[in-house]
């Protein structure tokens, strides 16, 4: 009986423990809140500027978004969706994810990233990436680092002080998401489904997630991130997954509504998504339990 006393002790001692350190996960949903004129031809990559509570929205035009056309642009809307200036900068090829840095703003297109003077709406410079294939996302560090991927291609790249260099190799993984943190970078690959993390100093590789067939765009998110995926889906993964599937939070395949590369409004707690052959930019309060 003494034994059988202890035992039941130690049962509820060990139940006790673990509600104690029951890891809180948590919960999203996404609610629309509006959408703009289908006017952003082949809408691709969204960003918010805080400092000037505007968004901008790079439109790769005609099709497909690897050519060499001159008909692509950046865009500029604001926080209701309203389409400030459609043409803001113009004769680009394929623009896509977008990055400041001060009074700039960083474009991929294909083979070279530009530099556009943010005040002025105009192009100062560009640089001719040797062996892109494929320029896609791009993220510009606290610094002014400026790293950006390479999806065909299957590398990373980086710009410093005006000269650009390879970063790392990631045969096999398709990298086009990617967000940049203090110690490391985060990828997510378009054709494995992987979300990454890459230690900024030894470049190891851990899995956060998996399930994003397709992925495209990342942004931090209150515990944890949301991603895209450029067939139609929107996905959620909590920080402490530790290499779980991420969970969909929004689908939008049977719309035929693509969800390219994703924008945040913090402050609001809104999130931004382009919808490429949609033309247009919706917006989704973010609902978080």
């Amino acid at each position: 009986m003494k034994k059988i006393y202890l035992l039941l002790i130690c049962s509820v001692f060990v139940l006790f423990a673990f509600k104690q350190h029951k890891i809180e996960r948590t919960e999203v949903t996404l609610t629309k809140l509006w959408e703009t004129d289908t006017l952003l031809k082949t809408s691709e990559s969204v960003k918010y500027h805080p400092e000037k509570g505007i968004i901008y929205v790079s439109n790769i035009g005609g099709v497909p978004p690897g050519k060499k056309d001159g008909d692509g642009s950046i865009s500029i809307i604001d926080k209701n969706g309203k389409i400030i200036n459609q043409n803001w900068v113009t004769g680009i090829d394929a623009p896509k994810g977008l990055g400041f840095y001060k009074d700039h703003l960083f474009v991929p297109n294909i083979d070279e990233v530009i530099k556009i003077d943010i005040k002025t709406g105009t192009i100062v410079k560009k640089y001719p990436i040797s062996g892109a294939v494929f320029l896609n996302d791009l993220d510009v560090d606290t610094n002014g680092d400026v790293y950006f991927t390479d999806s065909n291609g299957h590398k990373i790249f980086k710009l410093v002080n005006d000269e650009a260099s390879l970063w790392m190799d990631l045969t096999g993984y398709g990298p086009n998401g990617i967000l940049v943190e203090k110690n490391r970078i985060l990828i997510l690959s378009s054709n494995k489904g992987d979300f990454i993390a890459i230690d900024k100093k030894t470049k190891e590789i851990s899995v956060l997630s998996t399930g994003v067939r397709g992925g495209d765009g990342i942004v931090a998110a209150k515990g944890g991130y949301i991603l895209s995926a450029w067939q139609g889906g929107i996905f959620y993964v909590d920080e402490n997954s530790k290499g779980s599937e991420a969970i969909k939070i929004l689908d939008t395949k049977e719309q035929k509504l693509y969800t390219a590369d994703i924008s945040i409004v913090p402050e609001d707690n809104i999130l931004l998504v382009p919808t490429f052959y949609g033309n247009s930019v919706i917006a989704y309060k973010i609902n978080y339990k």
